[in-house]
């Protein structure tokens, strides 16, 4: 038997993938448990904050006695408490020019995306996305067939990706733009000016936005004093971050997720919002992509999606850690400001360690203390790191005495 060279059993695509970052951070954190040491993970966005009662409870009573094919659509108490969500939280009413989806959280909606937006508009491929942000964003592109296309985006321009300013023909063969603000990993947020401008671009360009909304929901806590829950001002005064589908729908997608607003990484439940003439053809297609999530998710997810006080519980956790971290990184001269939104620190590694973020975080582990460097959050930026703030309060004051005896 003639043996075939194993990069030509996947395509160049597949052959051509480095590991996802988060299961390299999870490697280092199995080798420091099993070597007995304690473990400070900063490193994947997944925060332990006990789950609403609610939500496990509405699971647990929708387990079926027969199991059965779920619908990609979803059932209609989830369309129901989406729709609900939507109104109250942007004043965006579902119907007419605005749909709205159930998805596997956000993440598997973002990569399949691309499968039906490449190639579009008579042979559009580029995707342009910010840099650094999520890995997706160039990984779905590739398996698409598309042409990925980072902005880098930094503190100067306050990480908003300015597509205005690219070459004619990126613009011109531009099938989509990522935007994600709150960002990942930096926490910025985008003025409404901003949004205005770059919806107008879209349009101009026939370029279809592709919102990341996921962290839309994680801000100051305090602003929750000023606009309480069930209280919607007018966009242009409202504190809060905001989605561009409260400006307009046309040729919008907004991807949010119950991930962070309700701490429901593993029950993977999200949705899609946006221009009905794309979130319909979507939906058709995602009845060949198997993504349709068990009817006893979709009505935890109803009752996540229909409650707006768990949620501003968990700003007040994360306000509070920020506020605890964050000065220590300042301190330190990591980062010069704290951020309001997200609970990610996008902190300068100390100039006595040089700028291969890699080795500093692989050194770090050695104490316990694990974060995202960010060459694995970017394409080629080096010495920053990023911290998620996803550690209870007694191990994170633990981590910080580590990391500035480390750091010092």
């Amino acid at each position: 038997m003639t043996l075939v060279p194993s990069n030509s059993l996947v395509n160049a695509v597949t052959a051509g993938l480095k590991p996802y970052p988060m299961e390299e951070l999870s490697k280092i954190k199995a080798g420091l448990v099993k070597a007995g040491k304690p473990v400070f993970d900063f490193g994947t966005g997944d925060p332990r904050i006990a789950t609403w009662p609610p939500v496990r409870e509405a699971l647990i009573k929708a387990l079926p006695e027969i199991s059965q094919y779920p619908s990609v659509k979803g059932v209609d108490r989830l369309a129901t408490e989406q729709a609900g969500y939507l109104n109250r939280r942007f004043g965006l009413q579902v119907g007419g020019d605005l749909a709205v989806i159930p998805s596997q959280g956000s993440k598997e909606a973002i990569f399949n995306i691309a499968l039906c937006l490449v190639g579009r508009a008579g042979g559009k491929k580029h995707i342009i996305y910010p840099d650094p942000g999520y890995p997706v964003y160039r990984s779905s592109t590739l398996y698409a067939g598309g042409i990925p296309y980072p902005v880098r985006v930094t503190n100067e321009n306050a990480y908003l990706l300015e597509p205005w300013d690219l070459p004619a023909d990126v613009q011109k063969n531009a099938a989509a733009i990522w935007i994600n603000h709150p960002h990942n990993p930096t926490g910025a947020t985008a003025p409404l000016d901003y949004w205005r401008r770059m919806i107008d671009w879209c349009h101009k360009t026939d370029t279809i936005l592709l919102s990341d909304d996921c962290y839309v929901d994680i801000y100051d806590s305090a602003i929750d004093a000023v606009v309480p829950a069930g209280t919607l001002p007018a966009v242009e005064r409202d504190p809060r971050p905001v989605t561009p589908l409260q400006l307009s729908t046309d040729r919008i997608l907004s991807f949010m997720s119950l991930s962070k607003r309700s701490g429901l990484t593993g029950y993977r439940a999200g949705l899609v919002a946006g221009d009905t003439r794309i979130v319909a053809p979507f939906l058709n297609a995602r009845a060949n992509f198997g993504v349709g999530s068990p009817d006893f998710i979709q009505h935890a997810a109803a009752a996540a999606w229909g409650d707006d006080a768990h949620v501003v519980e968990r700003r007040r956790i994360f306000s509070k850690r920020l506020a605890t971290f964050g000065p220590l990184l300042q301190d330190l001269g990591m980062i010069n400001k704290i951020p309001s939104s997200a609970f990610y620190l996008w902190a300068k590694i100390p100039e006595k360690f040089g700028d291969d973020d890699v080795a500093f975080v692989l050194d770090m582990a050695r104490i316990g203390v694990i974060a995202s460097p960010s060459q694995w959050l970017s394409e080629g930026i080096r010495g920053h790191v990023r911290f998620a703030l996803v550690p209870e309060e007694a191990s994170m004051q633990q981590a910080m005495s580590l990391l500035r005896e480390y750091l010092k």
